[in-house]
C-alpha cells in the first residue's frame, strides 16, 4: 500500500469520526431561548474626574432542542436610540465544544459597552440631563462558522445595575 493511500484512508477516518461525534445541528436561533434578560447602566469608573455609566445586559440561555449546542458566541451591539452609529458592543463565548445539553440552562453572561455617558454628577441623577439619551441593545449568538442572529433588540433600562462579570463559558 502506497504512503499516499495510507494518509488518504486515514484522512477519510478522520473525518467519519469527526462527523459521527458533531452530531445533527440545531439552527442557534431555534436551540436557544433567551431567559432572565437584565438591562441597565454599569458603573464605569471614574475618568477624568467625572463618572461613567456604561450600558449592559445580562441574561441566561436554555437549549430548548432534544440535542446538544456547541460552540456559540454572544455579540451585544449597542447604540443610542434612533442612531446608526454603534455606541459600543462585547463579543463572548458562551457555549464551547463541550456544548449545553438539551433542557440545560447557562449563564448569566454580562455584556456592556466600551462607551457610555460620563458627568460630574452621581450616577443615579445622570439620567435626567438633558444631554441622556435612551440606548438600545442588541443581543446577537453565531454558532461555528454559521451567520450572526438576533436573539434580542430593546430598550435599555433606565436604572442602574450591581452586575458580577460573566460566568465561565459552558
Amino acid at each position: 500500500m502506497s504512503r499516499l493511500l495510507r494518509r488518504r484512508l486515514v484522512l477519510a477516518g478522520l473525518l467519519l469520526v469527526t462527523a459521527a461525534c458533531s452530531g445533527p445541528s440545531v439552527p442557534v436561533q431555534d436551540a436557544l431561548e433567551v431567559l432572565e434578560i437584565k438591562t441597565g447602566y454599569d458603573n464605569g469608573g471614574r475618568a477624568a474626574g467625572q463618572n461613567r455609566l456604561l450600558p449592559a445586559i445580562t441574561f441566561k440561555v436554555r437549549n430548548r432542542s432534544s440535542g446538544s449546542v456547541r460552540s456559540v458566541q454572544f455579540n451585544a451591539v449597542f447604540r443610542v436610540v434612533g442612531d446608526t452609529e454603534e455606541l459600543g458592543a462585547q463579543l463572548v463565548r458562551g457555549i464551547d465544544w463541550s456544548g449545553l445539553g438539551a433542557g440545560g440552562t447557562a449563564g448569566p453572561y454580562v455584556l456592556r459597552s466600551t462607551f457610555g455617558y460620563s458627568g460630574e454628577q452621581a450616577r443615579g441623577q445622570m439620567f435626567q440631563h438633558d444631554g441622556f439619551k435612551d440606548v438600545q441593545v442588541e443581543l446577537f449568538a453565531k454558532q461555528g462558522g454559521a451567520q450572526w442572529v438576533k436573539l434580542n433588540d430593546q430598550v435599555v433600562d433606565r436604572q442602574l445595575l450591581a452586575i458580577a462579570p460573566s460566568t465561565a463559558a459552558k
